[in-house]
C-alpha cells in the first residue's frame, strides 16, 4: 500500500534533513567496507560502523540497524547522494488516525496528514516499509496483507473526549429551555451533577496517563543504564579476545536500543493524551461554571415591584448573599469557580438591560417601534 504524505514546510525540511543524515551514513560504512575489506557481512559492519554511525549522525537506532541491512545489498560502487530512499519499520513510523501519519525524524516525531495512493503487486522488500523522496513528494510504501472482514465493525465506544463534547453541547439546550420550564432548577441541577461526574472520570484518566508516563520512564531509565554501561564491556571482551561476547554483547545493545525506541514512541502517545485530557478536564470545568450560572439566573428571586414597571431589575440582597455563599461553598469542594460568583458579570448584564431600556424609551418618545 502507497501512502502519500502532505506535509507543512517544515515537517519537508525535516524529512530531507533526515535523508541527508542517511546519506551519511551509507558514506561511512561505504569508507568501513573499502577500509576493512569487508563485503556484505551485517555483524561485522554493525561492529565497526555502528557507534560511529549513530555519533556521527544523530540517525535514530532503528534507522541505523535498518540501514546497515540495507546497505550490506548494496552494490559496492553505488553513490550515496543517489539515494532517495529509506528502510522504515512500526517503531519509526505509525498510522495515528485515518487522515495522520508520524513519522520519526532527527528532531522527534512529526504528525503529517496522508492520502492512500492505492496498492501495489507483491510486498519484496526486506525492510517492512519504505520511505520515498521525490523533490517535494514523500511516499510511504508499506507491505500489507489485504483481508476482507466477515463482518461490520463494532460501533466504536463513547470516549472521555466525545461525552464532554456532549456534555457541552446539550448543557446550553437544556438550561436554556429549562428558563421557561416549570422545572428548570432541577433540570439545570441535574447538568450540574452529571459534569461532576465526567469531571472526576477525566481526573481518574487523567491519574493513570501519569502513573503510565511514570512507568515508561522508570523502565528506560533502567534500559538506559544498561546500554550505557555496555561499550565499556565491549571493549573489555575484544581485548581479551572474546570476539563470542563482544557479539552477544552488541545483540543485546541492539535488543535495548529497539526497546527504548519503542518506549520512547509510548511516551509520544502518553504526551499527546495527556495533553487531550488536560484540555478536556478545562473544558469539563468551564461547563461546570456555566451550570453553577445557569443556576443562579434560576435561583435569582423576583423583584420587588410596586407596579409592572416600578423598580425593574432589583435584586433581594438577602437570598443572593445565601446563593453566593452556596456556590462558595461548592467551589471548595469542587476546585473551580464560580461564574455566578463574580459580580462583574451580573454588572455587565444590567448595564447591558439598562442600555437597552433607555434606547427603546427614546425610540418611544420619537414615535418609532421600540
Amino acid at each position: 500500500m502507497t501512502y502519500r504524505l502532505l506535509p507543512e514546510t517544515a515537517d519537508l525540511d525535516a524529512v530531507r534533513a533526515l535523508l541527508a543524515a542517511y546519506r551519511r551514513m551509507l558514506a561511512i560504512l561505504a569508507e568501513i567496507r573499502r577500509s576493512h575489506g569487508l563485503r556484505s557481512n551485517v555483524v561485522a559492519l554493525i561492529e565497526h560502523g555502528y557507534q560511529r554511525v549513530r555519533d556521527e549522525t544523530g540517525l535514530p537506532a532503528r534507522l541505523v540497524t535498518l540501514g546497515i541491512r540495507d546497505f550490506a545489498q548494496m552494490p559496492s560502487d553505488f553513490d550515496p547522494e543517489t539515494v532517495t530512499a529509506m528502510p522504515l519499520d512500526d517503531k519509526l513510523f505509525s498510522v495515528k488516525s485515518a487522515s495522520e501519519i508520524a513519522l520519526t525524524t532527527l528532531g522527534g516525531r512529526r504528525t503529517m496528514p496522508y492520502r492512500v495512493e492505492g496498492y501495489d503487486g507483491p510486498w519484496r522488500d526486506t525492510s517492512p516499509a519504505r520511505l520515498t523522496i521525490a523533490g517535494d513528494v514523500l511516499t510511504i510504501q508499506v507491505g500489507v496483507t489485504v483481508t476482507v472482514p466477515k463482518e461490520e465493525a463494532r460501533t466504536m465506544p463513547e470516549t472521555i473526549l466525545t461525552r464532554v463534547g456532549r456534555i457541552i453541547g446539550g448543557l446550553s439546550n437544556a438550561a436554556l429551555g429549562a428558563m421557561e420550564d416549570r422545572n428548570g432548577l432541577a433540570v439545570a441541577e441535574q447538568a450540574l451533577r452529571e459534569v461532576d461526574q465526567v469531571v472526576d472520570e477525566i481526573r481518574l484518566d487523567l491519574g493513570k496517563i501519569k502513573a503510565e508516563e511514570h512507568r515508561l520512564n522508570a523502565r528506560r531509565n533502567q534500559l538506559d543504564g544498561e546500554l550505557t554501561a555496555l561499550p565499556e564491556k565491549l571493549t573489555i571482551a575484544l581485548s581479551t579476545g572474546r570476539e563470542d561476547l563482544a557479539r552477544s554483547g552488541i545483540a543485546r545493545q541492539l535488543d535495548l536500543e529497539s526497546q527504548i525506541e519503542a518506549i520512547d514512541s509510548s511516551l509520544a502517545e502518553v504526551s499527546e493524551r495527556h495533553a487531550a485530557t488536560a484540555k478536556a478536564i478545562q473544558a469539563a470545568q468551564a461547563a461546570r461554571r456555566d451550570a453553577e450560572h445557569r443556576i443562579a439566573l434560576l435561583r435569582r428571586p423576583a423583584p420587588k415591584t410596586a407596579d409592572p414597571l416600578d423598580g425593574y431589575g432589583r435584586e433581594d440582597a438577602e437570598r443572593a448573599g445565601r446563593l453566593d455563599r452556596s456556590l462558595r461553598a461548592v467551589d471548595r469542594l469542587t476546585g473551580t469557580a464560580s461564574a455566578a460568583a463574580d459580580p462583574s458579570i451580573e454588572d455587565l448584564d444590567r448595564l447591558h438591560r439598562d442600555h437597552t431600556i433607555e434606547m427603546r424609551l427614546a425610540a418611544l418618545k420619537q414615535g418609532r417601534p421600540s
